[in-house]
């Protein structure tokens, strides 16, 4: 067990690729699973409610998914799927728990008045740094350019982040 979160550890840091993970099924669920319930907990406050937050994590979960597929069979690589969203659940997990903590900080802020205070950048960063490490995973499964894979990453972002906010936000939220 620590060896593998070892791994995400490194993959977070690129100083692994998916390709260092074991091709498990399990892994996969596991990792699903748990990327799934630390991504309903971080965006809960931000959605309303468990069941919506719930709902809009997992569309994340199978729109990343299906993008990943739907980029190796074009490439021919779909035998990676299984490690490559391995890391990209398993490095969104450990991205969640870090962010888990943020909105402490942010209501001190809040608090103190201090708009776009520390918490507000640590946020910004751990967005970057995601970006960054799922562009990594991009790169090694796909075979291409760190940067193509970090545009991959952003595109795929805003897109995702413009269906949830259709779907599930109210308006004037």
């Amino acid at each position: 067990m620590g060896k593998l979160l070892n791994l995400f550890f490194d993959i977070c840091l690129l100083r692994a690729g998916p390709q260092a993970l074991p091709s498990s099924s399990f892994l996969l669920s596991a990792t699903a699973l748990m990327g799934l319930l630390t991504g309903t907990v971080v965006i809960v406050d931000a959605m309303g409610n468990v069941f919506t937050a719930f709902m809009a994590q997992l569309l994340d979960l199978l729109l990343v998914a299906l993008l990943l597929l739907t980029l190796l069979r074009l490439r021919g690589l779909e035998s990676r799927f299984m490690q490559a969203a391995t890391a990209l659940f398993g490095c969104g997990a450990l991205i969640n728990l870090v962010t888990l903590p943020l909105p402490l900080l942010n209501s001190e802020e809040a608090a103190g008045q201090q708009a776009g205070g520390p918490a507000f950048l640590l946020y910004l960063a751990l967005i970057i740094w995601a970006l960054v490490v799922v562009g990594h995973i991009f790169r090694h499964a796909l075979e291409i350019h760190l940067v193509r894979g970090i545009l991959i990453a952003l595109g795929y972002f805003f897109a995702v982040n413009l269906v949830v906010q259709l779907l599930f936000l109210p308006e004037g939220s």
